[in-house]
């Protein structure tokens, strides 16, 4: 039983890991123009047509949002956030990047809260992350470099106050679904998913130390990594053993 376990828990793992991007951004290299800044953000695009192509959806809201895809100083020097690319990333007509498309590189930069500094390189120009879902190479890794990750709770803003919050996008759920935490504070979390005759179908995080932020991909798969059929589920936060949301998820492929 408890290899039988330990399989499904690996299955699972492989299968809510695949759309989350953990990039770090060193400033102590040159060093970058941004060293010693106050606040970073991104300031990206992702190419989805063919490898060496350009960009063709990007990721930045400088003068709608300053304050958008914001970078989280970690160490003296270092930076990081996490994304979901198929959420953040938009062509020139706002679309998302379809979720069965290929990324075959991103384009990283990065800019100043006053929109006045646009940096990467030494040199100023864009880092180039190739291949950045599956095995990702930097063209320069002792300034900018990531990693696909199933979770990560750091370079996204923490809530203030006590109310832990959820929420999930895309809902209804077609490819995968990214699961946003907020926990104030350090508490013991799990995340559950119920059918609707209130049958447990699959455990996202169980028993897990957070504090902050937290995100979770999760392709509609169950204990055993199958696909759930199409219908409505449910899914539940525990705090310290205690349920504080229950929210409906629909899967619709």
């Amino acid at each position: 039983m408890r290899k039988l376990l330990l399989f499904a828990f690996t299955l699972l793992a492989i299968n809510t890991q695949a759309q989350i991007f953990r990039l770090t951004y060193n400033t102590t290299t040159c060093p970058s123009p941004l060293n010693g800044a106050s606040a970073i953000y991104l300031y990206a695009g992702a190419n989805i047509t063919a490898p060496g192509n350009p960009p063709t959806h990007f990721a930045d809201a400088a003068f709608s949002n300053p304050g958008l895809y914001s970078l989280t100083q970690t160490s003296p020097g270092f930076w990081e956030i996490c994304f979901n690319p198929y959420q953040i990333f938009r062509d020139g007509n706002g679309s998302t990047i379809p979720t069965n498309a290929t990324i075959y590189s991103f384009d990283i930069s990065f800019r100043n809260g006053s929109t006045t500094i646009y940096t990467a390189q030494c040199n100023g120009n864009s880092i180039l992350i190739n291949n950045p879902m599956t095995s990702p190479v930097s063209s320069n890794p002792t300034i900018a470099y990531g990693s696909v990750v199933p979770t990560c709770n750091v370079g996204l803003a923490d809530i203030s106050g006590s109310v832990p919050a959820i929420s999930n996008f895309p809902n209804p759920l077609k490819a995968s679904t990214l699961f946003s935490l907020n926990i104030s504070g350090k508490s013991v979390v799990s995340l559950e998913i119920f059918n609707v005759l209130g049958k447990k179908v699959a455990t996202l995080v169980d028993q897990k130390s957070v504090s902050g932020r937290m995100d979770i991909s999760w392709k509609g798969v169950n204990e055993n990594g199958a696909q759930l059929p199409n219908g409505c589920y449910f899914y539940t936060l525990r705090i310290n053993d205690k349920a504080v949301n229950t929210n409906k998820l629909i899967i619709s492929r």
